[in-house]
């Protein structure tokens, strides 16, 4: 079952975060959301926590080589997080929703403009990749705006054709513009993937789904 909630959520998104062989759940998540994601993301699991709160996906960046955690994040947290491997960054930017503000691979990546140099490339040293500073279709949260992986990367529909060519650029990947959950172009917000597969949330059309597979190389 690709389409799936957080309790009744659709915006799995703002709850979990993976690479190509982990994924972070929220510390309460469901068996039903812990099978949906092993089945089509086919990675190692980890419950962990983030402060009090449940957004992973909002506060957290990752590929395969780091990541990236904000400030609020526990020492036990942090540990629990390490044991998977990561090499692992507490940012103290005040813009700590990272999830919101990076959109990573393993091949490059874009950031918030408004993020400071000395903390992206702070970033940039875990994550192993060049981060360009960049909006997409008028937003600088291009973390919630794009997702990408080492094969594709999908947008918000509002990118523009210049910004379709940063991010091609960056990333180092084709990728194509979308939507999630029946029209919204945040597409982080509603969508889950890596090299393996994808998750979506249960209002995400057919058609949405089409699309993300192609733009991110998932049509085998």
């Amino acid at each position: 079952m690709k389409r799936t909630s957080y309790f009744g959520n659709p915006w799995i998104g703002m709850f979990l975060k993976t690479n190509d062989s982990v994924t972070m759940l929220p510390i309460d998540s469901m068996k039903k959301l812990e099978d949906a994601v092993s089945a089509s993301l086919k990675t190692e699991i980890v419950k962990v926590g983030m402060a009090d709160s449940n957004l992973l996906g909002v506060y957290m960046v990752m590929n395969s080589n780091g990541v990236i955690l904000p400030n609020i994040a526990r020492h036990e947290e942090t540990a629990l997080i390490k044991k998977s491997g990561l090499n692992v960054h507490i940012s103290e930017a005040r813009n700590n929703a990272h999830g919101n503000n990076i959109a990573v691979n393993d091949k490059g990546g874009v950031i918030n403009p408004h993020v400071p140099r000395s903390e992206a490339k702070a970033m940039e040293d875990i994550l192993g990749v060049e981060l360009v500073p960049m909006s997409i279709g008028g937003y600088a949260t291009v973390g919630s705006a794009c997702i990408a992986t080492n094969t594709g990367f999908l947008a918000h529909y509002a990118c523009k054709e210049h910004e379709m060519k940063e991010l091609k650029s960056a990333l180092k990947v084709e990728g194509n513009k979308g939507t999630v959950n029946t029209g919204t172009g945040f597409v982080s917000y509603g969508a889950v993937v890596n090299r393996n597969g994808y998750v979506v949330g249960e209002h995400t059309t057919a058609f949405e789904i089409g699309r993300l597979e192609e733009a991110l190389g998932l049509i085998r």
